[in-house]
């Protein structure tokens, strides 16, 4: 919401605006202006003072905006007319207004009553304005700003919140920072990588294991394939020509030497 001084510029660009196209006295501008509109929250003083000090100091004004202009100042448009005149009323006469304060008030007062893009022709020529009138000021705005000066006790900071700490308590829990970096932290490290280096050779073992077991079933398993079939050839070859000379031999009764010579007669037969 627009505070009385805005309020009072705002009223004063109608005003100069009736003043510019009628050529009338202001103090009778001023009479009727208050009369037919609503001066509720205005600041009158200021009103009053722009109404009758601006169109005083016309020609004034006008030197400091003329050489800034691209065309006569007479083809300006003549809201954007009245609102350049009090602005180089105010970076003029009223140095208790800074100079940020009176272009930004000029650019809103064009955004308000001028043309559509009135405000970037009236904050070139306000800016322009306030270089040649306010340098100093403007200087003075554009230095870097100093960096604080340090506390006589540099080892006080603040906390989180802006509390201020004292000097012990600061240096303790730096402290415990501290060997919570350097000596915690390495140990959780070196206990993980000790446990990474016993846990890697037993699996490594235990794969071992598992893969020698499974090659010496394999080769019991081929042994054993091979010993049951060879075994039963072995048996039948062997056993079945033990077992028919045998029985030859019982049922002749005779030895071998007897055997050789059975079939052969005698003389005496």
């Amino acid at each position: 919401m627009a505070n009385p001084r805005q309020l009072a510029r705002q009223r004063a660009v109608q005003a100069l605006y009736s003043w510019q196209l009628t050529d009338g006295d202001p103090l009778d501008i001023d009479a009727a202006f208050r009369i037919e509109n609503d001066m509720e929250g205005v600041d009158v003083d200021y009103f009053r003072e722009l109404l009758r000090e601006i169109p005083r100091l016309r020609e004034e004004l006008d030197a400091h905006i003329v050489p800034l202009l691209p065309r006569p100042l007479d083809e300006v448009d003549p809201v954007e007319r009245a609102i350049l005149r009090l602005g180089a009323y105010e970076l003029k006469c009223r140095l208790d207004v800074p100079y940020r304060v009176a272009i930004n008030e000029g650019v809103e007062l064009a955004k308000l009553f001028g043309a559509e893009q009135g405000h970037r022709f009236v904050n070139g020529i306000l800016d322009g304005m306030a270089r040649a009138l306010r340098g100093p000021e403007q200087a003075a705005d554009s230095r870097p700003i100093p960096a604080p000066a340090a506390p006589a006790d540099a080892s006080v900071g603040k906390g989180k919140y802006g509390q201020k700490r004292a000097p012990i308590i600061r240096t303790a829990s730096k402290k415990r920072v501290i060997k919570k970096r350097t000596i915690e932290k390495p140990a959780a490290t070196a206990t993980k990588t000790t446990e990474t280096h016993r846990r890697k050779p037993a699996a490594e073992a235990s794969t071992a294991k598992g893969g020698a077991a499974k090659k010496t079933a394999v080769r019991k398993t081929a042994v054993k394939k091979t010993a049951a079939r060879k075994a039963p050839a072995k048996k039948a070859f062997s056993a079945k020509p033990s077992i028919k000379k045998g029985a030859a031999a019982k049922k002749s009764g005779a030895s071998l030497y007897a055997g050789k010579g059975a079939g052969k007669k005698t003389p005496s037969s």
